[in-house]
Order: C-alpha cells, then sequence, then structure tokens
C-alpha cells in the first residue's frame, strides 16, 4: 500500500479513529513523512504546521527533539523510548512492513504520569488485596479456632473455604477423606458458621451401629413397636436435629437396604418411626462423610446413585496430612499447648524433634499426630522433647542407623534430609565444631550455616 498518495476519504478515516484513542497517536509513512496525528499528540503545535512534512525536518527545526519514527524505519524493529517533548511521554512506535520495506510507522504516546498513577493505582490494589487476604485470613482462624482446624497449608484453605460456601447455602455436603483427617472437625465447621448454628447438631456413627439399630435410632419408634421398646416411643435422630445439623459419618457402611430409606427420608424431608403410620416432616442440614470412595462403590453396586447424587451436592475431600504438610508443624504444637493446659506444665517440641516429625507420613493422619504427640508428652521426662525421642517410635531401627528417606520427597529433599541427619549425628560424637568441620571435611562457615538451616544445636 502507498501511504504517500491516500485520498482525502481514506485521510478522514484514519483521522476519525485515531480522535477516538485517549493515547497520543502519531503516523509516518516509510520516509518519516507525517501522514496524521491526533489531538492529543498535537500539544501546542498546529496541525497544517506537522502534517505533510518529514520528521528529520522538523527534528531540525527544533519543533521535536528527537523522532523515535526514524530510528524504528532504519532499524526496522518496534522500540519504545522515554521522550522529553512538552512533557515527559512513553512512546512506542511500531512498523508495518511489507516486502521488506517499512511502509508505515505508528507511534503510541502516553504521558509519564498517567503511567506513574497507574502503578499508584496498581500498588493500592495489591495492598488492598493483602489487607483482604490477611483480614480473610484472621477471619479463618478466629471461625476455626473453635472446632481445632489448622489451615496453614493451601489445601486445608480451599477446605475451609468450600465449607464456609456449604454453611452458606445450607446446602447438603458429603465429606469424603482417610481415616484421621478430621472430617467431623469440617462438618462442625459448617455448623458452627450456618444459620442453623443456635440449632441442634446431632452426629450418628453409622458404622458403629447394626442395621436394626440404626433404623431405630435414625427414625425412632412408637410405643409398643417391639419388645423392649420405650413405653411413650422414641424421637429419632432426624427429629432431634430437626431444624438443625445431622451428621451422618461413615455413610459408605450402610447397606444397600437401608440406603433405600435413607434416600426417601432425605428426598421427602420426612420419616416414619418404626411401627408408625404417620409421616413427620423433618427439616435437616445432611452432612455425610466416608473413608470410601462412594463414586467406586456406586459402580460396584454397593452404594445407591441416586442416594449418592443426593449425598454429593457439595463435595469437599479432607487431604491427609502426607499432602498437607505444612499442617503438621502448627497442628503438633497446638496439641503440646492443648496437653500444657491441661496438666498445666510447659513442655515443648525441639526444632529438630519438629522438622522429624514433618518427615513422616501420618498413615494415620491428624488422629495418629495427636495421639503421638500425646505419648511423646507422658514419656518424655524433660520439659524439652528431642529429635532422638521422635525418630525411634516414627521410624524404629532406621532412625538409629539414620537411613530415613521419603519416598513422597524429591531426591533433593531426601539428600537434606539425610545431610541434616549426619551433621547432627557427628555434632552428637565430636561435641566441639573443630572436630565436627575436620571430621565432615568442610570449612566452619559451610558448618555454621547448614547448622542454622537444619536448626540444629550441640547436645
Amino acid at each position: 500500500m502507498d501511504f504517500k498518495n491516500i485520498s482525502e476519504e481514506t485521510r478522514d478515516y484514519i483521522r476519525a479513529l485515531i480522535e477516538c484513542i485517549d493515547d497520543g497517536i502519531f503516523i509516518t509513512d516509510g520516509e518519516g513523512t507525517v501522514i496524521d496525528l491526533n489531538e492529543e499528540s498535537l500539544g501546542s503545535n498546529k496541525r497544517e504546521d506537522i502534517v505533510g512534512r518529514n520528521m528529520k525536518d522538523l527534528v531540525e527545526e527544533g519543533i521535536y527533539k528527537d523522532s523515535v519514527a526514524l530510528h524504528v524505519i532504519r532499524e526496522k524493529r518496534p522500540i519504545s523510548v522515554v521522550q522529553h517533548e512538552e512533557t515527559k511521554l512513553v512512546t512506542t512506535a511500531i512498523p508495518f512492513i511489507e516486502d521488506g520495506e517499512v511502509k508505515m510507522v505508528v507511534c503510541c504516546e502516553r504521558p509519564i504520569r498517567e503511567l506513574e498513577s497507574l502503578q499508584a493505582e496498581l500498588r493500592e490494589t495489591k495492598e488492598e488485596s493483602l489487607r483482604y487476604e490477611e483480614e480473610l485470613r484472621y477471619i479463618r482462624e478466629k471461625t476455626t479456632q473453635d472446632v481445632g482446624v489448622i489451615i496453614e497449608s493451601d489445601a486445608m484453605m480451599k477446605v475451609v473455604d468450600l465449607a464456609f460456601r456449604a454453611a452458606e447455602h445450607d446446602s447438603r455436603v458429603l465429606i469424603e477423606g482417610e481415616t484421621g483427617t478430621g472430617k467431623e472437625v469440617v462438618a462442625k465447621l459448617i455448623y458452627r458458621n450456618g444459620r442453623r448454628a443456635n440449632k441442634p447438631y446431632v452426629a450418628v456413627n453409622c458404622g458403629a451401629l447394626p442395621e436394626s439399630l440404626l433404623e431405630s435410632e435414625l427414625f425412632g419408634y412408637e410405643k409398643g413397636a417391639f419388645t423392649g421398646a420405650l413405653e411413650g416411643g422414641k424421637k429419632g435422630y432426624f427429629e432431634l436435629a430437626n431444624g438443625g445439623v445431622l451428621f451422618l459419618d461413615e455413610i459408605g457402611e450402610v447397606s444397600t437396604g437401608f440406603q433405600t430409606k435413607l434416600l426417601r427420608a432425605i428426598q421427602e424431608n420426612e420419616i416414619y418411626r418404626i411401627g408408625g403410620s404417620k409421616p413427620i416432616k423433618t427439616d435437616v442440614q445432611i452432612i455425610a462423610a466416608t473413608n470410601k470412595d462412594l463414586a467406586e462403590l456406586v459402580e460396584e453396586g454397593r452404594f445407591r446413585a441416586d442416594l449418592y447424587y443426593r449425598l454429593n451436592i457439595l463435595p469437599i475431600r479432607v487431604p491427609p496430612l502426607r499432602e498437607r504438610r505444612d499442617d503438621i508443624v502448627p497442628l503438633a504444637v497446638s496439641f503440646m499447648d492443648q496437653l500444657n493446659e491441661r496438666y498445666s506444665n510447659r513442655k515443648h517440641l525441639s526444632k529438630q524433634a519438629l522438622r522429624c516429625m514433618r518427615e513422616y507420613d501420618w498413615p494415620g493422619n491428624v488422629r495418629e499426630l495427636n495421639n503421638f504427640v500425646e505419648r511423646l508428652y507422658l514419656i518424655s521426662a524433660g520439659d524439652v522433647i528431642q529429635e532422638e525421642d521422635v525418630t525411634p517410635i516414627l521410624f524404629g531401627s532406621a532412625a538409629s542407623t539414620h537411613k530415613m528417606y521419603r519416598e513422597t520427597a524429591t531426591l533433593k529433599e531426601n539428600m537434606e534430609m539425610l545431610e541434616a541427619q549426619v551433621i547432627s549425628r557427628f555434632m552428637e560424637i565430636y561435641k566441639k565444631p573443630a572436630d565436627v568441620e575436620a571430621a565432615l571435611g568442610i570449612s566452619r562457615a559451610t558448618l555454621n550455616r547448614k547448622i542454622s538451616k537444619y536448626g540444629l544445636t550441640y547436645k
């Protein structure tokens, strides 16, 4: 396209277009002759003194100090520069190249003060976002500490966010996770932050009751319904939880026969007592929990698909501790604090002990960690629980020979773990830093840096 000889109609179209843009727009042809510019770019100059003239002449006459368009024509590439004309500008010039030749250059100008203003706005937005995150974290901590939720890890942050959403919308929730991950803790978090917080909370371990008892416990019975029934009959858990929350733990243990009765109660919001003929309306938020994969049980025909879909409105998966290692140390410290308060004592875990505990996979999850901390508390003689108190229990004989490793860790993480163990062992044997550095074959500075890195101390 020949930009030197464009029609007046095309020129008017270009001008109408560039005048719609807030930034300064400056257009030249491939030889540096000005095709057009908008009012933002014109400044105090007159259009007739600029349009149609070459930038070389305009620079020589002192109308402009420099021309980024001329640099682009020479170098045949986009260029961004800071220019000092009537005001300080950031100018980006982009060439239109055809057959290897620059045919046109479009320059976009923006005052530095606008960029600074945008940067200031961006900083304010970031600061506001940080304040919001801090406030949200504070609110989370306040609303979760009563039910024992530790939320250092991103994985548990997501769990808590979903729990708050479930509380807000009063929806049915299915909480899945391995044994000991704290599924009921999440259920209580939903309850205490929902609109039913002042209503009953009833928890039922479905796996702990035989089916014959489960029906009477959940639905209740009328007097004379069976031998041994109470004279006045008995309300079931659905009635006791009316208006509140009914937590059905280990829902995956319920037989397919009873699942049908449970489905009807949830679907119709009513139950029949054993021996009763009148339906009893109920209003409960159902929160179910399982350590099984219910979707897999559905495929195997061991769990009703329609009940699964009724329960699985808002699924929450509580990850095991090995997937949220950031929670291990704060959980352990929290459990130790609770024990100190209970026994009026001041015991604490050393850095090395906590580091060692963080590397363990905790197959029994939070429950195992809780029991382990209590065991350490009871068997330790001193106020400080050390690494040697922890490793024999967690890792057995492997710990005493310092061959501990973790299959889920990276090579670098395992190497660092081994390095910490070797240095710690040499510190026990040699006692003096000079002897340790000589035995390890490293400098004093390297030794001190690694001792600090791994939180080691001389015994």
